[in-house]
């Protein structure tokens, strides 16, 4: 569910169209899961003590807020519907969800490192096929990444994601790591 938080009536119906669109319920800030909010007008006063996920909004260029994903105004729609169905992905890999700078394992959140999350995504996008090396090198956003780099940022996501002992990411010796 997603609480919208704004004083702006505009872009209070605005972003009410866009959740409609989605199929997704509104509720109130202090059950709802993820909160749209306007940094330029925000409500006053905030809410507190709710654990949600924060999509920002803000016409300010080089913002410094502190939310979890943060969008211009105006927003384009494209990408507030791409994260909106990543958080609401209701098929068979609910267990596993990619936003951005953070995966989701069930309802808890692991923040991952920039190696780390392109190492994720790609993982989950080619989940249940063994992914090469190399591709996985490729990735890495330093070009000088050599095997090496990827085994210590695979071990470090590998612990991450791991729940109960057992991780969502096995090595394929010599060939590469599988996402099951």
């Amino acid at each position: 569910m997603i609480a919208i938080l704004t004083t702006d009536p505009i872009l209070f119906r605005m972003l009410t169209l866009e959740v409609k669109r989605g199929g997704i319920p509104l509720a109130p800030p202090e059950t709802a899961e993820l909160w749209l909010l306007d940094l330029d007008h925000p409500p006053r006063p905030m809410p507190r003590g709710c654990e949600a996920y924060v999509i920002g909004f803000t016409a300010e260029e080089n913002s410094r807020a502190s939310t979890d994903h943060l969008l211009p105004l105006p927003y384009p729609t494209a990408a507030l519907q791409d994260i909106l169905r990543s958080y609401f992905h209701t098929g068979s890999d609910t267990a596993l969800r990619h936003l951005p700078g953070i995966a989701l394992v069930g309802e808890r959140r692991v923040h991952l490192s920039p190696a780390e999350e392109a190492l994720f995504s790609l993982l989950l996008a080619h989940r249940g096929e063994t992914v090469p090396m190399q591709q996985l090198i490729d990735a890495l956003p330093k070009s000088s990444s050599t095997t090496n780099v990827l085994q210590v940022h695979m071990y470090r996501l590998r612990r991450k994601l791991s729940f109960g002992g057992a991780s969502y990411i096995r090595a394929v010796r010599g060939v590469g790591y599988r996402m099951t």
